[in-house]
């Protein structure tokens, strides 16, 4: 999940542009002449559009997401509290914090706790040693959450737009669209997978070209690992990076204690995070919560109406709950350089 809110400054998108960040979100491979057939465009106007938005710092990236759990990787994510909250001595924990290798996400916060910090372990002696680096930086208090399972993971969510746009047949664009509703498959990586999903972790519309070129390998035979990556749901998508700042919306992080809670009360609250249009990631967890969901809002009225149904639907399972606005994210990676070859 992307949640990046750096500086706060307006910018304004018609409905063209709002058309392609959701064609974007649901492949940010798909090419600009398949982009320019949705929205009747051609293909030049839609590239200087894109280009636009990235200019605009609306998109700052494109990111591709890989399933760490068949990397048999666990992903741990820990809320901190400084002991001093002194901007120069955030601002040094940060940084030290994006050296780090296993992590892959790294969000302050206002509220309760200071930071989050996420990582990406083989196993809980390697979470020790983090959070033994931690606790020597003089902390107030931490929470230690093992992610079990993604209820839902979004970039582009209903609340932000108010249109509907049925995708036409996709050709060979180089999107690799059709691979990902088909079967997994068992697949088995070797050194040259690892570098594939390096170069296309932080730059998801990278050329086979110029994949294949920096690779010294042909292009059939980058196109042939990624389609496997892909079948053995190790690729589970390309996306782009939206700074919602820019288009004046807020991320709020959710924490759920449950109470009565059952499968089927579960299931239920499962289906309603789903399709909430203001969801945009939530995950079942293991530690100091149960729960972690993060929303986008316009504004606190916006806030409080989606708390206020979150707690009027599910009153009978939602023990407590707390929440942290997002100030500001230093880094935001699917696959940390710990796995980098």
């Amino acid at each position: 999940m992307r949640v990046l809110v750096p500086e706060r400054k307006k910018v304004m998108i018609d409905l063209i542009d709002k058309k392609i960040l959701y064609l974007l979100s649901h492949n940010a491979r798909f090419s600009y002449s398949t982009i320019a057939k949705h929205v009747n465009l051609s293909r030049e106007a839609v590239k200087q559009r894109i280009v636009r938005l990235q200019e605009k710092k609306v998109l700052l990236g494109f990111q591709t997401v890989v399933n760490l759990k068949l990397l048999k990787q666990i992903s741990y994510h820990i809320f901190v509290q400084l002991q001093n909250p002194k901007k120069v001595i955030a601002e040094k924990f940060a940084q030290e914090s994006v050296k780090n290798p296993k992590t892959n996400a790294i969000l302050k916060y206002t509220g309760k706790f200071d930071f989050e910090l996420a990582y990406v372990v083989p196993d809980t002696n390697s979470l020790n040693e983090e959070l033994k680096d931690l606790s020597a930086k003089q902390l107030k208090s931490q929470m230690v959450c093992q992610l079990l399972q993604t209820v839902t993971s979004k970039v582009y969510p209903k609340c932000m737009y108010n249109f509907s746009l049925e995708l036409q047949k996709i050709g060979r664009d180089g999107s690799f669209h059709s691979g990902f509703g088909k079967t997994q498959q068992e697949v088995t990586l070797d050194n040259t997978d690892y570098k594939i999903l390096t170069l296309l972790a932080n730059d998801a519309r990278i050329t086979m070209v110029n994949l294949a070129s920096k690779l010294e390998i042909s292009v059939d035979t980058v196109i042939y690992r990624i389609k496997k990556l892909i079948k053995g749901k190790i690729i589970v998508a390309f996306r782009p990076i939206i700074n919602y700042a820019a288009l004046e919306y807020s991320v709020y992080t959710l924490f759920f204690q449950f109470k009565n809670f059952t499968i089927e009360k579960e299931k239920k609250f499962a289906g309603f995070l789903k399709q909430h249009p203001n969801v945009l990631w939530s995950a079942q967890c293991l530690g100091g919560v149960d729960n972690i969901t993060y929303i986008i809002v316009k504004n606190n009225f916006h806030f409080h109406d989606v708390i206020t149904e979150f707690r009027e639907k599910f009153n009978e399972i939602i023990e407590n709950y707390e929440s942290l606005l997002t100030f500001a994210e230093y880094k935001y990676t699917y696959f940390p350089e710990v796995l980098h070859r």
